[in-house]
């Protein structure tokens, strides 16, 4: 049954216009087609993560779990957790430790031990008989379109691709359904060649045929169970049947006279951007200037600040008692700045997510968000014969020693980084955005914000400038673009920076420094949109 705020006429708005970011062009596509045709931002939110599982599928699909922030217009911010849970039968030591304290042979990372219970068909479908105005079968229709008819492989996905087959995993060779559904006979697609995704194109109609029972109890559910049980993993049928979405409020905050709304745990994401927002209230980040060896440093000495805090005191809130009100407020960011900031330096480990983010804004100023993820590219590298989609392996982002918040547990939700965030000014929605790439999810929203707020960038300035990212340990990373006076500067406090080399879709901006896709309420009733050119993103506004 629809909520009173799915069936409410629309409400008489100055927004008279709406824009879609995602990190696909035919994916912002179709969402904005659905708000064209009558659609709220949470049906084209729909569709369009729908399309990303389709042209995108190395980073989220059905197979995997998420986070979706929801503000209708006049009403309350919430956000629906589909985050993956792990099986029924796990164990917090269910997988072996090499020296390390590492999973042996990437078992907690591909492979069918691998794959958490996935969560995004519940998300979605939950989403759109609570909040949304269309059916299921007709968001789909785009990704279904997209799937069967052929769509042409990226640079980026034709790199993750090759990649995927070339390095020491192999794991496109090593799991040969997944290798018939993404290799063009035996070899890597091309940047430019029409890819078709026939089984997950019957996939998506079945779910629209059948509804969300489709996965969880019939035809897909029997294929995903069997293929894992069938190979040693964890999860069954009744994993499967039995998962839930949870519906959460967000964490709350300010920052210079705006609003803040962030993502609850299990995510930590959210509470580290409150934090450390709370922490540069209290400087003058504009007078410093944007990618400044000062600005920089304070920003690197917030971020080890933050970290490990956050690590110890937050899991999944239904396993791990977590006082909010504590961790996000003013005073508690006060306290930890005085108390370490100086010192700058943590222990913190840099690990990485393939996720996806995308922002909506509809004609009426209602607002949604998405981050979501089948956790490293192609997930787990399973997928059950005749579906079309990777399972994820979501069970690598829990802590695999026993006795820590975020070790493995039955049903538990894992700690992640995620962190769609709205921002209000005068309780109107102005900026959405978040961000792909585990803990550069939080660095990167962040510079997006603060160059927003603090330096005042038009939108896709803000996305596009140069990003840095620190955990407090090592080197502070830094993209190509910041240049040599600034390093040295850094030096001269005590900082070493160095330069990743992962890939670079457009020169100077590397892959490794996330992936923002962003909405922003503009003057006079024009929103404004912005992709990331790191990930070849792209935005749709009408």
């Amino acid at each position: 049954m629809k909520t009173m705020s799915a069936r409410a006429t629309r409400a008489s708005s100055s927004q008279k216009s709406m824009a879609v970011a995602s990190a696909h062009p035919l994916a912002s596509a179709a969402g904005l087609k659905v708000l064209k045709k009558g659609g709220n931002a949470v049906d084209a939110a729909v569709a369009t993560s729908l399309a990303l599982g389709v042209v995108a599928p190395a980073f989220s699909g059905i197979g995997g779990g998420g986070f979706f922030l929801v503000h209708l217009r006049g009403e309350e911010t919430l956000y629906i957790d589909y985050r993956e849970v792990a099986p029924r039968a796990s164990r917090p030591d269910m997988f072996e430790l090499d020296e390390e304290g590492e999973p042996i042979d990437f078992a907690s990372s591909m492979g069918h031990r691998a794959v958490g219970v996935p969560g995004t068909v519940a998300g979605l479908t939950h989403a759109l008989e609570n909040y949304g105005r269309l059916k299921f079968s007709d968001v789909a229709s785009y990704a279904i379109d997209y799937a069967r008819k052929g769509f042409a492989v990226s640079r980026f996905l034709g790199y993750i691709i090759s990649n995927n087959v070339d390095n020491a995993s192999q794991k496109l060779r090593r799991f040969p359904e997944t290798g018939r559904t993404w290799l063009r006979q035996g070899r890597t697609y091309r940047t430019g060649e029409r890819k078709l995704s026939k089984d997950l194109a019957d996939s998506l109609e079945l779910i629209g045929r059948e509804g969300r029972d489709a996965f969880y109890s019939g035809p897909l559910a029997t294929a995903i169970a069997g293929e894992i049980s069938k190979k040693g993993g964890e999860m069954d049928g009744s994993d499967l049947a039995q998962y839930s979405v949870e519906v959460r409020k967000p964490v709350t905050g300010s920052y210079r006279g705006l609003e803040i709304h962030t993502m609850p745990p299990p995510s930590m994401g959210g509470l580290a951007m409150l934090q450390l927002l709370n922490i540069f209230e209290n400087m003058d980040l504009g007078s410093m200037r944007l990618n400044t060896a000062e600005s920089i440093a304070a920003m690197a000495k917030g971020l080890a600040v933050v970290w490990p805090v956050l690590r110890r005191e937050v899991a999944d809130p239904e396993s791990h008692a977590i006082d909010l009100e504590r961790l996000s407020s003013k005073e508690y960011a006060a306290r930890l700045w005085f108390s370490r900031g100086e010192r700058g330096v943590s222990r913190g480990r840099d690990a990485g997510s393939q996720t996806t983010h995308l922002s909506v804004i509809d004609r009426e100023g209602s607002v949604a968000a998405i981050t979501e993820s089948i956790e490293c590219y192609f997930g787990s590298g399973v997928t059950a014969p005749g579906t079309g989609f990777c399972l994820n392996d979501t069970m690598h982002d829990f802590d695999p020693q026993p006795g820590a918040p975020n070790s493995i547990a039955p049903g538990k939700r894992p700690l992640s980084n995620m962190a769609p965030t709205l921002l209000l000014r005068d309780g109107e929605p102005y900026l959405v955005a978040g961000s792909a790439g585990g803990p550069r999810i939080v660095t990167a929203t962040l510079q997006t914000i603060l160059n927003v707020v603090d330096h005042s960038l038009d939108l896709q300035r803000a996305v596009d400038a140069p990003r840095i990212h620190y955990q407090g340990a090592g080197a502070i990373k830094m993209e190509s673009r910041i240049g040599a006076a600034v390093r040295k500067g850094l030096m001269d406090m005590g900082f070493r920076s160095e330069t990743p080399n992962y890939v670079q879709l457009k020169p100077g901006y590397d892959v490794y420094f996330g992936g923002v896709n962003a909405v922003m309420a503009g003057p006079r009733g024009a929103p404004r949109g912005a992709a990331d050119p790191r990930r070849q993103g792209g935005v749709a506004v009408g």
